[in-house]
């Protein structure tokens, strides 16, 4: 807690301490401030409150945030302090601030104008990707970044305006989803039939399913529930992979469970009848079967699946060690 001594109407002495050294004698730091003309008699004592809070906080963390840090530096310290993004967010936006530090780390927050975040912009977009240039949408989401942390420096008065708000962004070129052609499928289909039962089994999940991988990679056989038209999964975890953490299991991307249904049966990853015909089969059987979850689960279920129908490992064997994603955990 700070102490305050007035030595005369504009003139402030300012006292913080911070524990004991081992001989016993009080650490401490005083600082004597001049409030400004410009600061009318009422306001006098919540500028010196503020000045004392800024004291405090230097002293006892190393560091202020004020003005005259760089952007590196606070946007090292906002990293720390978020706790809403999930571990792989976190990662990510550590990765594309890495990025940028190079071209604004070292300016000051109050010095931060929009012309440096356009050149910014521009040296992004000079950047390659496999062999190509990346394209506005990428660049901009950099920027998304720097633009949270910016939010949050003014967001605690470190800064009057957000510079990133003030650019004016070209609208990135929306770019068309393609999507496999039935026979495309066909083919993707005969090829897994030669695969083992794990390759086969993610692989069909994800095209009957649109689960995201990191989502496939949590599921539990207890997430199954058999069906008389197919299964029913229910989807309440992700996996991800984070840098220094290794494999991180939390809530899915919108932080709700969900209930998928898929037309498959673990019998159709065994069977020795080709992957296509099946897929011709159980394609047209899905049109008649609703695609939202169920009002109830399975009345005439088949049965439930289980490791031994579909293999311990729900995920390819390439997707581990090198990727984010591992074999699902199984129930016993």
């Amino acid at each position: 807690m700070a102490s305050i001594k007035q030595l005369d109407e504009r003139r402030y002495k300012i006292t913080v301490s911070n524990g004991y050294r081992p001989n016993g004698k009080k650490i401490s730091k005083a600082k004597t401030i001049q409030v400004p003309p410009g600061v009318l008699r009422r306001g006098i004592g919540q500028y010196v409150a503020h000045a004392a809070e800024e004291l405090e906080r230097s002293f006892k963390t190393g560091y202020a945030e004020d003005g005259e840090m760089t952007f590196e530096e606070f946007a090292s310290r906002w990293l720390k302090r978020q706790t809403k993004y999930a571990p792989s967010t976190i990662a990510a936006y550590r990765r594309m601030l890495e990025v940028v530090y190079p071209m604004i780390g070292g300016i000051r927050l109050n010095k931060l104008r929009p012309m440096a975040l356009e050149n910014m912009l521009s040296e992004l977009r000079k950047r390659k990707h496999h062999g190509k240039r990346i394209n506005e949408s990428t660049a901009q989401r950099y920027l998304s970044v720097v633009s949270a942390v910016l939010s949050d420096a003014k967001r605690n008065e470190i800064i009057e305006k957000n510079p990133a708000r003030m650019l004016d962004l070209p609208t990135p070129q929306r770019t068309v989803q393609r999507i496999p052609t039935r026979g495309e499928v066909e083919k993707l289909l005969d090829a897994l039939a030669k695969e083992p039962r794990h390759y086969r089994l993610f692989y069909l999940l994800s095209m009957y399913t649109g689960c995201r991988r990191g989502e496939l990679s949590a599921l539990q056989w207890s997430d199954f529930t058999g069906t008389q038209n197919g299964l029913l999964l229910t989807v309440s975890r992700s996996r991800s992979s984070v840098p220094g953490k290794g494999i991180v299991e939390g809530a899915t991307k919108n932080g709700k469970s969900r209930e998928v249904f898929s037309p498959l049966t673990c019998g159709v990853s065994s069977s020795p009848t080709s992957a296509a015909s099946r897929w011709r089969r159980t394609s047209s059987a899905a049109s008649s079967v609703p695609t939202s979850s169920p009002t109830s689960r399975g009345v005439s279920s088949t049965r439930t699946p289980s490791p031994s129908d579909c293999g311990r490992s729900m995920m390819p064997s390439a997707f581990r060690g090198s990727t984010i994603f591992t074999p699902c955990a199984t129930t016993s």
